[in-house]
């Protein structure tokens, strides 16, 4: 059996997409396959299951430091996974890409400031803007050839007739899985520094790319172009420990990083969760061959969905998956109006998937499905929206 075939009970974790009152509370019912959340059901490695039972063992889990040893681990993870060399005064600890993109948006913007995305995009990205009073100002990726696109000529039109101040990237891009080449971010690069504009990159699922398709981080384009970037990640999509909380701001200009940094160090994060500490540690320590098997594997579930839409000859279309634990279905074929996807499978397949629709805009017609499961599940979960779509 492969490593992540094996399938594991969560119904009594208090797990979000598992626990059956929550479910209940949400949808009317328990008999649902949550295929919604962009986190996997897969065990964590097990150098981060020791590390924790260890610490856990010691029986006080009081104010953390963070150690040198922390920083060294992200250090050594991205020069030789990713080839982007940071320092430790370039690194910053947080608990979470969200409450970190919260805080770059009010420290480096002022309510009404313009500030542009590139939709569909995660809900909770755009709205970390409108929630804060910015004005949102979106620009559609273009589909073309069952790809997505950054159109910089509408881009750059944009950036010519409005004050945009922050751009948010999202790379690799949820839920569209796009990669984004070196090519396409240095022209995104290019415009942000002809117009004085800042990116803030969301790379939560750098590690989690399909074969031939590398991940480029905006911070390793041209020392030019650092001197406008900030970096938001986190260990915990690749691994699979969204519950431990912990995250990582990476700046290299230090005119905005050091101001930054400080006004960061005011929100009183200063002593961490412990388990997500040394959990990061283990994992970028010791765990590199597990994200190669894990990366192998999703690109095999993709085939798989590919395969079965294929020769069960289902009316839906399978966008190109370049990276995220994630794959965007076109339901657009569909007899069924776009508003009546989302809530027609949870009643007749019984799955739950991520409405297109909730994806801020340019969604419509969409489904987003997790594919971070064992196949056995995915299968299953396939077989409910087959059987469903033949009722139509």
């Amino acid at each position: 059996m492969d490593l992540f075939d094996k399938c594991v009970d969560r119904t009594k974790t208090w797990s979000i997409k598992w626990d059956p009152d929550y479910m209940i509370e949400r949808f009317g019912t328990a008999d649902l396959l949550p295929f919604n959340h962009a986190e996997m059901d897969f065990e964590c490695p097990q150098p981060i299951i020791d590390a924790i039972q260890q610490r856990s063992n010691h029986g006080i889990y009081g104010y953390t430091l963070v150690k040198p040893d922390y920083y060294d681990a992200i250090i050594q993870w991205y020069q030789i996974r990713h080839n982007i060399k940071f320092s430790r005064e370039e690194i910053l600890y947080s608990t979470g890409v969200i409450f970190s993109l919260l805080n770059v948006i009010q420290y480096f913007t002022n309510v009404g400031d313009e500030i542009l995305i590139f939709t569909p995009i995660y809900r909770p990205l755009a709205e970390a803007v409108t929630d804060q009073a910015r004005k949102l100002i979106m620009v559609p990726l273009s589909l073309e050839d069952r790809t997505y696109r950054m159109d910089l000529d509408q881009i750059e039109s944009v950036l010519q007739t409005h004050s945009i101040k922050l751009i948010i990237l999202c790379n690799p891009h949820n839920p569209v899985g796009r990669v984004w080449t070196r090519t396409e971010l240095q022209g995104l690069g290019d415009l942000c520094l002809n117009h004085n504009v800042l990116i803030v990159s969301d790379e939560i699922h750098c590690d989690l790319v399909s074969k031939g398709h590398p991940y480029t981080s905006i911070a390793a384009i041209s020392p030019e172009l650092d001197s406008k970037t900030i970096v938001l990640s986190s260990m915990t999509k690749t691994f699979n420990t969204s519950g431990l909380k912990i995250a990582n701001i990476f700046i290299k200009n230090p005119e905005i990083r050091v101001p930054f940094f400080h006004f960061f160090d005011k929100k009183f994060i200063y002593a961490p969760n412990i388990f997500g500490i040394l959990g990061m540690q283990a994992a970028y320590n010791h765990c590199a061959p597990w994200v190669d098997l894990l990366t192998k594997y999703l690109d095999d579930n993709f085939r798989f969905v590919q395969d079965y839409i294929t020769e069960h000859e289902m009316n839906i279309d399978l966008i190109p998956r370049e990276g995220t634990p994630v794959i965007w279905l076109d339901f657009r074929n569909v007899p069924l109006a776009p508003n009546k996807v989302f809530q027609y499978l949870i009643k007749n397949a019984h799955i739950i998937p991520y409405d297109g629709r909730d994806f801020t805009a340019n969604g419509e017609g969409f489904q987003r499905l997790s594919i971070g499961y064992p196949r056995k599940i995915l299968k299953e979960g396939l077989n409910r929206i087959r059987k469903a779509l033949q009722q139509l």
